[in-house]
């Protein structure tokens, strides 16, 4: 879908209320907010929620939002980081009912089993990285946004992003076992 109206026409028009800016923001940058959350929490629901609570929070602040030389959508990121690392920290801190203890039974299928552990497997990788080299993979690969996109972002220049990539998946491919396979 071409981006025919820029990031700071949208914002201003959304600030003076006008719905289809709002609307038009969400549909630019919605399906890349999602991945870059579900990519750290795992769930679909879960993503789902804090997805929906980026945008509320979105529409909230609109009015507050300055651009200094940040776009809209290094806000939205914000946002998602901030309320997925809340989440995170709420969850590992409740108490956990094992599951022998709950007397269900768990027949899911063998693969989904399989991929869940992979995608555990990855993850924990993942956090293993610097949080530079955590940020850049997340937002290349799980938002799906651009070396120039991500550079922007996080204030830096597009060879530091280059860079951090290339050292973040380096670091990856000798973390993760050989016959690692993530489909």
């Amino acid at each position: 879908m071409p981006q025919t109206t820029n990031d700071s026409e949208l914002v201003s028009r959304a600030k003076k209320g006008d719905h289809g800016a709002l609307t038009q923001i969400y549909e630019r940058y919605a399906a890349a907010i999602y991945r870059y959350i579900y990519f750290r929490v795992g769930e679909v629901e879960l993503a789902e929620d804090l997805q929906a609570e980026v945008f509320l929070k979105m529409l909230e602040g609109i009015h507050r939002y300055e651009d200094r030389g940040w776009s809209i959508s290094s806000w939205l990121y914000r946002i998602a980081h901030d309320r997925t690392i809340d989440t995170l920290r709420l969850r590992r801190n409740r108490k956990h009912i094992p599951l022998e203890s709950w007397g269900g039974s768990c027949d899911g299928p063998e693969i989904a089993v399989d991929t869940q552990l992979v995608y555990e497997e990855l993850i924990c990788t993942i956090d293993d990285l610097t949080h530079a080299q955590r940020q850049v993979i997340l937002l290349r690969f799980m938002a799906d946004m651009s070396v120039q996109e991500v550079a922007t972002t996080l204030g830096r220049t597009e060879g530091a992003v280059k860079a951090l990539q290339h050292r973040g998946l380096r670091s990856l491919a000798e973390r993760l076992p050989a016959d690692f396979v993530y489909s």
